[in-house]
């Protein structure tokens, strides 16, 4: 009973944590396609930006709580699969690598998830700002050291994100006992596109970690939203689109890993 128990509390923090995440990037991707086509004032925008949108829409309040109580349970997912090894990572150099890849990412997402309650509440949402985070970070002694490690921690997000468009690992998230055929072609396509769009988003994020080393300053740090807008204004509206999309794409993806994951 308690095993049940346990599954189904772990089913209900994954489903409610990748449903947040999933309905994010479809945010983020669908504002800026519609940047490019001309129906979004402004430039494209990153999660908080997104977040700050939806505080002003009807029923604003309750879907920030509502956002960041998913947004907890990924995080709270992520630093499971950090602390138990759910994923058979190992504890060799490489699994441990992963591992606290996961811890980060979720860490990452829980402060989002603190930058909406923040704006619920009144504030200026700064707990969640990355800047502010990296302003205090370099106040620290390493500080500057650490930010350089975060620059390779996204590099090699960025390597696993190829790892898994080129090699198609995505799908051994998947029960795809219970798809049909069509559905696991379309499904693999999507995965491929998604993961295959944030390998250029953590090259970018990267390169802004990288320049904050290099200037010292917090202020180059620029988020997705800064990716995005970089990407516009580097290599034009065209392949802003095709990012666009495959961040679409990676939304959607997420949802299809909420509704068929099947855990043990």
């Amino acid at each position: 009973m308690t095993k049940i128990a346990s599954t189904r509390l772990r089913h209900q923090i994954y489903f409610w944590g990748h449903l947040s995440k999933g309905l994010v990037y479809l945010t983020v991707g669908g504002l800026a396609l519609a940047t490019v086509v001309g129906q979004a004032r402004g430039g494209p925008e990153g999660p908080q930006q997104i977040v700050r949108y939806l505080q002003n829409e009807p029923g604003g309040t309750v879907i920030l709580i509502a956002l960041a109580i998913g947004l907890f349970a990924y995080c709270a997912w992520r630093w499971y699969k950090a602390i138990t090894d759910e994923s058979n990572e190992g504890t060799d150099g490489e699994g441990l690598l992963q591992r606290s890849a996961f811890a980060m990412s979720g860490t990452l997402y829980g402060l989002l998830g603190v930058y909406s309650l923040t704006l619920v509440t009144g504030g200026s949402g700064a707990e969640g700002n990355k800047q502010a985070l990296l302003v205090e970070l370099m106040q620290k002694p390493f500080g500057i050291v650490v930010v350089g490690l975060l620059a390779l921690s996204a590099l090699y997000a960025a390597y696993l994100q190829f790892d898994r468009a080129y090699n198609e690992t995505f799908m051994e998230e998947l029960d795809t006992g219970q798809m049909k055929e069509k559905e696991r072609r379309t499904y693999r396509w999507m995965g491929k596109v998604g993961y295959g769009s944030r390998v250029i988003v953590y090259l970018i994020l990267a390169y802004f970690l990288v320049q904050v080393v290099l200037a010292q300053d917090p202020g180059q740090y620029k988020g997705l939203g800064g990716v995005l807008q970089l990407i516009s204004r580097g290599a034009g509206s065209v392949f802003l689109a095709i990012i666009a999309v495959g961040l679409l794409l990676y939304g959607a993806f997420v949802l299809v890993k909420a509704r068929y994951r099947e855990l043990s």
